[in-house]
């Protein structure tokens, strides 16, 4: 008996649809022969491929712009392109004291977003889940829901993947909180709640791969810190949940007091918190502060690039405490590139020095840190263009199934 498995027609058809989608996605519209060139799929596939999602109303088949105003003979080109009208998705970012929606069609485009500052910690759960709807029906009102196909959450802590609930963060009160299974039973949509460095990491896969190759770790520098992991060109997740909280690894014992309420964890020292105590002279027993503003956070570096020397010394122990984060990732997992995301190139640069220290004197002076740490700033960016990336994604998903019925045709 044969050991392959037997692949169906539909299984075929649904493949062969998503590659379809999938290149459009990355590449942009393309005309049917490009479309051959990028999947390895015959033209008569494509043709009755593109027919059957141009009907459905998912593509779009539109003249090349390039046979505007040109007299050529023969039959003029047409481009296929992902039809805006095919769909939306919210994306929900949660994070400390602020929670920000967005609408984006099916082409990417973000249509409507909101943004409400709430005191997160102070929530019940309840009203965490009544936060996070209020938001949602803002940027899609009852008139758009209709064209609602999913949501995406991105939260600053611990994820569980089967149900979508939020199991932990120093940022709210509660654990166990039910996003995931809340949202789909209001919307009756598929819900996907992610950590919010995972889906940086997944954004910079798609633009930083000739730098950071097919297996890098990201650590975001923020109200937090976070680790995601890309491994073998893979996002990686825990069995059963995030669960890459770098931040609360043990950085000095009894040491400074963090948002989980323990002591000497990496963020109390490397999270805008930690950095401001600091700096300002507070006392490492002080409670951590709400969410720090990036004004109050430029005022500290350039402060420490003036010589103060409490700023300064605050940007070196936080340094000090993400390279003893590093060196515990790279102890399992051996070196790999770090893209080191959400402060400036010129906060880095205050950080590296301590960084790279406590990395050389753990790992040996040959460790050459300089070819593996890579800094990118726009922390706000990567984590919509992951957010984004995901949610489209799903919708891919969803629309490679032939027996789709999105409501409209073309």
């Amino acid at each position: 008996m044969s050991q392959h498995p037997i692949i169906r027609s539909d299984d075929l058809r649904s493949e062969n649809r998503r590659r379809l989608l999938d290149t459009l996605r990355s590449e942009g519209p393309c005309t049917p022969a490009q479309m051959a060139d990028f999947t390895g799929l015959s033209a008569a596939s494509i043709s009755t491929l593109s027919s059957q999602l141009i009907d459905q109303g998912i593509l779009l088949s539109e003249k090349h712009p390039e046979e505007n105003g040109k007299n050529a003979r023969g039959r003029p080109r047409s481009q296929l392109s992902l039809n805006p009208e095919a769909g939306d998705a919210v994306t929900v970012n949660l994070t400390i004291d602020m929670i920000r929606a967005q609408r984006i069609n099916y082409a990417g485009q973000v249509l409507q977003t909101h943004e409400t500052a709430v005191k997160t910690r102070e929530l019940a759960s309840e009203q965490v889940l009544s936060c996070a709807t209020d938001a949602i029906e803002i940027v899609c009102p009852c008139d758009r829901q209709q064209q609602l196909h999913h949501i995406g959450v991105a939260f600053q802590g611990v994820t569980e993947h089967a149900s979508g609930d939020l199991l932990w963060s120093p940022i709210i009160a509660h654990r166990h909180v039910p996003m995931g299974s809340t949202l789909q039973e209001k919307f009756n949509v598929p819900v996907s709640v992610d950590n919010d460095c995972r889906l940086i990491s997944q954004a910079l896969s798609q633009t930083q791969q000739d730098v950071l190759g097919n297996s890098f770790a990201t650590v975001l520098f923020s109200h937090g810190i976070g680790l995601g992991l890309h491994l073998d060109g893979q996002p990686f997740a825990g069995t059963r949940s995030s669960a890459l909280e770098i931040g609360h690894l043990r950085f000095e014992h009894q040491g400074a007091l963090c948002r989980c309420g323990n002591r000497g964890c990496i963020e109390a020292y490397a999270a805008d918190y930690g950095i401001e105590r600091l700096a300002n002279g507070q006392s490492v027993d002080d409670l951590p502060a709400g969410r720090v503003s990036s004004h109050a956070m430029q005022q500290l570096i350039e402060q420490a690039h003036k010589g103060e020397r409490a700023a300064m010394q605050a940007f070196t122990i936080a340094g000090a405490a993400i390279g003893e984060g590093l060196v515990s990732l790279f102890t399992l997992l051996d070196p790999m590139p770090v893209a080191l995301v959400g402060h400036s190139e010129l906060a880095f640069s205050l950080m590296r020095g301590g960084m790279e220290s406590t990395m050389r004197q753990r790992l040996g002076d040959d460790t050459d840190t300089a070819a593996f740490l890579h800094c990118y700033d726009s922390e706000h960016a990567l984590l919509d263009q992951g957010l984004i990336l995901n949610s489209l994604s799903q919708l891919d998903r969803l629309f490679s199934d032939p027996a789709i019925d999105i409501g409209i045709s073309a």
